[in-house]
Order: structure tokens, then sequence, then C-alpha cells
């Protein structure tokens, strides 16, 4: 008996294939989704991981920055103030108080170039003098050193025997003290307390498991949970990117992340490593648990197939090939019934019940007239048996009446059935639904013209409603108000775009509300509106809708448990139909007028007037001039100011500028048009225009030798951003013969935020070259010390804006001080532009600024009137009691 059992069950194994293939797949899927699940779990638990210590680490960076900053601050108070302080005694009594305001301090000390305590904190007069030089080196040797963090010493402070013996250790952190000529004097000496900063970093290390240390930029750890030097794998990461993560020991019991920032004002990197076995201990508890759970599941589903495998073979065995039959045209997805020849039916399947609603028993021996929606006419049916009757077959399209009165949609086939003497007897009918289709077409058709978020007519429609709307012959005034919501995106950002989608809902219940059937409300995109009245009476009452609209939006909005206010800014224009402005510019006259709205404060509306006209005119006609000015050869020139030298006064080359004259005689300023160029992409051609002109007027200065120095171009963050400019530049030199080094490329410093590969290619290819990159405008954009690194760049060129506050503005002179110092310690040579008059001159001399452009030495000059200026020997007189002529 069992080995007959055992034998069934086989059978029926290799005769339902379909039932054991499902079983596998599900099987198998259910092994796929418990994979899946365990990776991405595991990849958002080292996620995790990564985004809770950058947190940390960040906060921790802030802290020991903050921390540094306060001791440097401290130490510079006092530096200055010594002074004023005169003997030891009160020298000490400083040292003191501000020794008892910091708890990340051991001692301050005060100390002369030859190791001898002046003052001390501690009261302690050092014995041994090489304690005395922990950094005074290091300052002697570089002037501009602010100060020095060494490397870590024992004891708590300077000559701390006890401390050394109990194996403490102290930080030294040494403040230069100068005298009003900036000579170095003596030595302010800060002993950090590391304690302080392990205790900060304890409740991190006791709750991630972590290891935090400090190190210098050189690797060297100054305090930390161990000892350990910054590998070279850090130093080299932080180098490339001055913060980030890292995995250490991958695949290994002691796998970590080692997460690390570095800091911009000091040179100080912290850095944490954590352990991946801590981080994945939950994970690795949800691992088991779903593992159980999938056994369970894989084994349900093996007893649930082997059930089916047994019921299906024995229904097999049980049915033959007749029931095989009737089962297949029963269970066809399309439905079907046989009539005989007078129409009545004799016959249907299953999806015809489930199609129309009702049972066999229902309508056996009736026609299909029960099933007539009626919006066919009689003729339609009377051509419909015509064609059947013949025995041809009929297809076609019906709209029939579900049993429940709903409306169906059937494309249908009628077969005639034919006996042996040709002569009709049944007739075969299959319907195939096709009401969700229909359903689905009339969906397409609104969603192409409405927003499926809101259910308002989109762009294309509301376009179009404008567009009939001027095709109407009466003379009835046609009104626009575009509708910008202020603080979306900060909702978006901050909220979500949950909370995003929920605002522009209600909004839309709102201005539904107030609007009714009178107008035409539609979202074009984003959290963009607009409304169109039609007709309208006058600007009245476009301003009262207006202001409805903006008080309707500002009507305060709840998410979640949060309330807030949405304010919008309203731009309307409007126009006679007939009176030849069409249907987009009066759109666009709209979303001009709603700019200046917003440009004039927000939550507010504007109507489009002749101004915000003239300026789109003259926009366009710009951008059309501007065509037909790079094909000229003419209307586009160059102009060349002289660069020299700031301590020899000789001139060391020029900056290559564009000039546009228009055929009527109009000089078009390059603040202007530059704009408009960068924002069309005519930028490229100009570019090329100017690439071409300048490279022919250097070739032909060099085959006449004629010495110009270094030639500086301006290139657009659109040319490196869109086009392969490097390429084409290092061709056109090679096609006119120039030398890389007669060449240098100025570029502005937003350029340097930008984040495109053919920005980086660019310039990386420019510089190989060995042509001199240069950053113009330096300081009014927003780029850091690392962008500055990366680029490599030769030249930092102070903006105007700065130099025209020389002997005004001390904000300005600070600035300039400043970005010099920075040129320096790059190793970056300065050029400073604008320099207008001799107190500008004096002023940058005495701060050792390389280079000097501007009205005072010389204007931009024509080709031909720099070679005079060149041959004529002109040179900028260092002397600061001299007054310097201005060449005209």
């Amino acid at each position: 008996m069992l080995r007959l059992w055992l034998i069934f069950i086989k059978n029926a194994l290799l005769h339902q294939k379909a039932v054991v293939l499902t079983a596998l797949l599900i099987v198998l899927s259910f092994w796929l989704v418990l994979e899946h699940s365990l990776q991405k779990g595991l990849a958002r638990s080292l996620q995790n991981q990564e985004t809770s210590d950058a947190v940390l680490l960040h906060a921790l960076e802030d802290t020991v920055v903050r921390s540094f900053q306060a001791i440097n601050a401290s130490l510079a108070t006092i530096s200055e103030s010594l002074p004023l302080l005169g003997d030891e005694q009160n020298i000490t009594r400083i040292l003191s108080d501000q020794l008892r305001t910091a708890p990340q301090l051991r001692a301050v000390d005060l100390i002369r170039l030859d190791q001898t305590v002046i003052a001390s904190a501690t009261g302690y007069q050092y014995e041994d003098g090489s304690k005395g030089i922990l950094c005074v080196q290091p300052l002697l040797e570089n002037n501009l050193i602010e100060f020095v963090i060494g490397d870590p010493q024992e004891g708590r402070y300077p000559g701390d025997l006890f401390g050394a013996r109990t194996g403490l250790h102290y930080v030294p952190f040494c403040f230069p003290v100068r005298s009003e000529s900036g000579e170095l004097v003596s030595v302010l000496v800060a002993s950090i307390n590391p304690q302080y900063f392990t205790n900060l970093f304890q409740s991190v290390i006791d709750a991630n498991q972590s290891k935090i240390r400090l190190h210098r930029y050189d690797g060297l750890t100054l305090m930390g949970s161990d000892a350990v030097a910054a590998s070279e794998t850090l130093l080299a990461r932080v180098k490339q990117r001055s913060w980030g993560a890292y995995r250490v020991a991958e695949g290994s019991d002691d796998a970590a992340l080692l997460s690390y920032r570095s800091t911009s004002l000091l040179p100080l990197i912290i850095s944490m490593e954590s352990s991946e076995a801590f981080s994945l201990d939950a994970w690795r508890k949800d691992e088991r648990m779903l593992s159980m759970v999938m056994m369970v599941l894989i084994a349900l589903v093996t007893a649930i197939a082997l059930v089916f495998v047994i019921l299906f073979e024995k229904r097999d065995l049980a049915q033959g090939d007749i029931h095989l039959l009737s089962t297949a045209i029963r269970s066809a997805a399309n439905a079907i019934f046989i009539t005989n020849k007078a129409g009545k039916i004799h016959w249907v399947n299953d999806a015809f019940c489930r199609l129309t609603g009702y049972e066999f028993s229902e309508i056996k021996d009736k026609t299909p007239k029960f099933l007539n929606s009626g919006q066919h006419s009689p003729q339609f049916f009377k051509e419909l048996w015509q064609t059947i009757l013949n025995g041809e077959s009929w297809r076609g399209e019906l709209h029939n009446r579900h049993k429940s009165g709903e409306r169906l949609t059937v494309e249908q086939t009628i077969t005639p059935i034919l006996n042996i003497k040709g002569d009709v007897e049944h007739f075969v009918a299959v319907h195939e639904d096709v009401t969700a289709r229909k359903h689905a077409e009339e969906k397409a058709l609104y969603l192409a013209g409405h927003d499926p978020l809101t259910g308002l007519p989109n762009r294309r429609h509301f376009e179009q409603r404008i567009h009939h709307v001027f095709e109407a012959p009466a003379p009835e005034v046609a009104g626009i108000l575009f509708i910008d919501l202020d603080r979306f995106k900060e909702i978006n950002d901050t909220m979500g775009h949950e909370a995003g989608d929920s605002l522009l809902s209600r909004t839309t219940e709102r201005l539904v509300q107030l609007l009714g059937d009178q107008y035409l409300l539609a979202r074009l995109g984003g959290d963009e509106f607009a409304i169109l009245a039609y007709p309208v009476l006058n600007d009245i009452e476009l301003s009262n809708l207006a202001s409805q609209v903006i008080e309707t939006v500002a009507t305060p909005f709840e998410y979640g448990e949060a309330v807030f206010t949405v304010t919008c800014s309203v731009g309307i224009a409007q126009s006679f139909v007939n009176s030849g402005c069409d249907a987009s510019s009066l759109l666009r006259q709209a979303d001009m007028a709603m700019y200046r709205a917003k440009h004039e404060g927000k939550n507010t509306y504007r109507f489009f007037d002749e101004a915000m006209d003239a300026l789109m005119k003259r926009r366009v006609y710009l951008q059309q001039q501007l065509d037909i000015a790079v094909k000229s050869d003419h209307e586009l020139s160059l102009r060349f100011q002289p660069q020299v030298d700031s301590f020899t006064g000789q001139v060391c080359g020029a900056e290559s500028l564009l000039r546009w004259e228009t055929e009527e005689g109009e000089w078009i300023s390059p603040a202007e048009f530059i704009g408009i160029a960068e924002e069309t992409g005519q930028i490229l051609e100009v570019g090329n225009w100017l690439m071409e002109s300048l490279f022919r007027q250097m070739a032909d200065w060099n085959a006449r030798h004629v010495p110009f120095g270094k030639i500086a171009m301006n290139v657009s963050a659109v040319q490196l951003a869109r086009d392969t400019l490097a390429d084409r530049l290092l061709s056109l030199m090679r096609a006119f013969e120039i030398p890389p080094e007669q060449l240098s490329i100025e570029i502005t410093e937003t350029t340097l935020m930008a984040t495109s590969d053919l920005v980086e290619l660019n310039l990386k290819q420019l510089k190989q070259a060995g042509v001199t990159l240069a950053i113009d405008d330096f300081g009014t954009g927003y780029s850091s010390l690392s962008y500055l690194k990366s680029l490599n760049a030769d030249y930092l060129k102070i903006d105007r804006s700065f130099v025209i506050g020389i002997g005004k503005n001390r904000s300005d002179e600070s600035i300039i001080e400043a970005t010099i110092a920075l040129a320096k310690s790059l190793e970056l040579a300065t050029v400073a532009e604008g320099v207008d008059s001799e107190e500008q001159l004096v002023f940058l001399q005495q701060r050792h600024c390389n280079f000097i452009q501007g009205y005072l030495f010389a204007k931009p000059l024509l080709a031909e009137e720099f070679e005079v200026f060149m041959s004529s020997g002109a040179s900028l007189r260092t002397g600061l009691d001299t007054t310097m002529e201005t060449t005209k």
C-alpha cells in the first residue's frame, strides 16, 4: 500500500510540473527576498553607521575647533595686552586669570627667545632650558606662522616631573608675541590638557565602542583613545578631500569604519574608528529572525504544493480529455456564447457570466437583446444580421449593458457555424472586454491635459485654452495671473515631498473654492499656478482677484503637528485678444511680472508694464545682434590693459578684454551681454572668437618680435562646463605657435564650485599643458581652501570692489591683506585690479602685492596702443613719495 502511494506521488510530481515549478519559484522567491532583505539591511546598517559617525564627528570637530579658537583668541588677547601690563607680577596675574577660565589648559607661560621664563601661571621656573623652545624655532623660521601646535610632551605642563613619572602629557600651543614692527620677541606657551578632550570624546567612545584621535596635518597624534599615528591612507585621503570615511580591515573580525574630518582653520585632523561588529549587532539579530521565518514559510509552501499536486492529479485522472476540452473553453479569458439560427442563446462560458453578471439559467433561450445599451441604432443591428446571415464573420465594437446597469465596451466577433449543406445553424460570438482599455485611453487623454496631483489643467491645456480665447473675434480683454509659491522649496527640503504635495493639493482646493467656475485655474508645474480671467472688465478686477489669491494662499497650513504659512507672488498680464499679442507672449509677460513681485519683497502682486517689455525686447535684441556680431569682422574687438610688477615697475603682460560696438555705433557693456550669452549658450561662439582673435594677435607680435609678456584671457564657467575647451584652446595654440608660458587663463572664483567632471578635466588639461591659471574676482565667491589646493592655480586676482575701499573701508583693506597672506602661504602670486590712485598703489606695495593693473597705470588699450605703450618703456615708480602719470 505504501509502495503504491509513493508511486502515485512520483507520477503526480511528474505530471503536475506547473505546480512543482510554481512552488520552486515561490521558494526561490522567498530565498531571494531573504537574501535581498539581508543585504539591504546590511547596507542600511553600514550606511547608518557612516551617517551617525559623520554627524558625531562633525559635532566633535566643532567642539575641538571652538576650543582651539578660544585658546588662540585668549593668547591673542594676552599678547596684545602685554605691553600694557609692565612687570612680571601683572603678567603672571593675567596668565593665572586666563588659566582659571580655560578648562582645556593646564598652564600658560611666557618665555623669551633665549628659553628663559618671563612669567608662569603655575609659578614654575624652567630648570631645563630645552623645555622653553618647544615652539620657538618654527616661529623664528617662518614669520607668517600665527601659532604652532607642538609635539605632545611628558608631564602636565613644561617641567612637571611628577606628571612625567605618572605618564601624563600635554600638548604645547605656542603663540608669538611680536613687537610693533612685527619682530618676534617672546612666546606664549599654553599647555593643553588632553584629558579635557578625552572626556569630551568619552561619551561617544562608550556609546559606539569607538576610538577617537586628534592628529596634526603631518600625521602626529596629539590626543585620543590610543597613540596610533595617522596612517598614510588617512593622510592621502585628507589631501584629496577634507572629510570622508573609509573601511579598514574589511572581511575580518577587526573590520571598522574610519571617519575623518580636517579642520579648515586649524592644522588638525579628527578621526573616529568605530567597530563594524558593534554597528551590525542589531542587523545580525534580524538576520536570524528572518531566516527562521523564511524556513517556516518554505516548509509551508512545500506542504501546500504537495497537497495541490495530489489534488490536481486526482482531478485529471477523473475527468479525461472531454472534460479537459470543456474546461479549456469555459476557462477562456474572453466571453463566449453560442446561439441558434434565430439568435437564442444555447451555451455560454464562465467568462461571459462574469462579464455580464448573468447566470446561464437567467439567459438560456433568450436573444442577446438584454445586453443592448440603447446606444446603437436599429440600422447598426440590421447591417450586423445581414452580414452573419450571409455566412460572413462580423467584427466590431459594441456598447453593452451589465446586469447592474453599468456600461460595457466590448470588441465582438460573430462567426456563423455552417452545416454540411452550407446553411447557418449556429452563431459563435466572442466578446473581448475593452472597457478598461477604453477607460485607460480616456484617462490618458485626461492626464495629457491635467496635472495628476491636483487634477487641475496642466500647462499644455492652459496654453491651448488661451489660444482658443485669442482666436475669438470679440475685442474683449483677457488677463493672466501667474502664481508662484514663495516658500515651497523650503518646505520640500525640510519636511519632505509628501508635505509639499499636501501643500499643493490644499492650495488647489482653496483656490478652486475662491475662483469657482468663473476663472480657469491651472498648475503649470512645480509650485507655479496660473489663472485665466476672460473676459476682464478692468485693472481693478484683476487687482482684487490677485489680492484675494494672495490672502487665500496665506491661510495657515497644517501638516502633522506643524502649522506654517506660505505666501505667494503674483504676476498679472492683460491684453485685448485682437491687439496682436499672442498667448505665449501674454503668459511670458505674466511670468516676468511675477518675478518682479518676488524681487520686490514677495507676498504681493505686480502688473506687467512697458519697462518689463522693454527689458525683454532688449534681451531678445542683444541675443539676435550678438549672433550677427560673432559672424561680423569688425563689431567685436580686443583691448589690452597692462599689468606691471609692483616691485620693479616693469610691464609684465596684459589682460585681454572683449569690447562690442554695434553697426549703429552703440557700445554694449560686457556686464550686459556676457550674462545673456551664458544663458543662451552663445558664450561658446563668443569664446571661440575671442581665442582665435587673441592668438592671431599674439602670433603677429611673436612674428615681429614685439615683447608683450603674458596675456591673460577670461574663460566663462559655461565654456568649461559645456565644451571641450582645453582641447580647442590647445589646438589653436599649436596652430598659431603660441608657447604656453605666454598665456594665462582667468576663471572666476565661483567656477571652482562647479561639480562638473568636464570643468575639472578642462582645467587639468590646461594646467598639464603649462598654461598659467589665475582665479579672478577672488573674495567675491564662496570657494574654500580645498578648491584652491586642488586647482593648483598660479595667481589670485584681488577684485576691484575691494581695491576701491583702500583708505575708505578697513574691512576691504583687511580682506586684501588676508588674501595676500593666503596667496603667499599657498605660493601664489597676487594681482590687484582696478588700481586708480596713488594711495591704493602705496597700500598694495607695502603689503607686497606682486602685480598691479588699473587706470593709474593704463586704461585698456588697442593692440597698436599697447605696442606703443610697451616700446615707450613705461614703468611703475616704486618710490612711495612720487606721483604716477595715468596713461590715457
